[in-house]
C-alpha cells in the first residue's frame, strides 16, 4: 500500500534535488575552509584579469595623453602607484568574495540540513511501513 506522507516527502525531496539543492549540495561537498578558499582563489584570477582590462581601457582612453603622463613621472613611481591601486582592487575584491561565498556556505549548510532531515523522515516511514506489512515468503 502507498504511504501518502512518504511520496509527499519524496516529492518534495526530487523538487529540492531539481531546484535550491543543484546550488546547494555541491557546496557541501566541501569544508568551509576549503570551499571559501577555492572560490577566494577564482576571484583572486578573475580580479586580476579584471583589473588588466580596466588598464587597458584607460590606455585607451588615454592613448594621445599617455605620452605626456608617462613623460612627466618617473616610470617607478607610476609603476607603484599603479600596484598600490591593484592591491586596494585585489584586496575589496577578496573581501567582498569571502564575505558572499561564507554566506553562501552557511546557507547551504542549512538547505542540505533540512533535505537531510526530510531524508531520514522518509527513511524512518519506509522502515516503519515494511516492519507493519506481512513478509511474504515464498509460496
Amino acid at each position: 500500500m502507498l504511504n501518502e506522507e512518504r511520496i509527499r516527502l519524496m516529492t518534495k525531496m526530487v523538487c529540492y534535488e531539481e531546484g535550491e539543492g543543484k546550488e546547494y549540495i555541491p557546496v557541501k561537498q566541501y569544508y568551509r575552509r576549503d570551499y571559501v578558499g577555492v572560490e577566494m582563489l577564482k576571484t583572486f584570477i578573475t580580479s586580476t584579469i579584471a583589473f588588466g582590462i580596466l588598464c587597458l581601457c584607460w590606455i585607451l582612453y588615454e592613448m594621445e595623453n599617455i605620452a605626456d603622463i608617462l613623460g612627466g613621472r618617473d616610470l617607478v613611481d607610476f609603476g607603484i602607484s599603479v600596484l598600490i591601486k591593484y592591491a586596494v582592487f585585489a584586496a575589496v575584491y577578496q573581501i567582498i568574495a569571502f564575505l558572499v561565498y561564507n554566506r553562501r556556505y552557511t546557507r547551504a549548510t542549512a538547505s542540505v540540513r533540512k533535505y537531510y532531515y526530510t531524508l531520514r523522515k522518509v527513511q524512518k516511514l519506509q522502515e516503519k511501513e515494511e516492519r507493519t506489512q506481512p513478509s511474504e515468503g515464498w509460496k
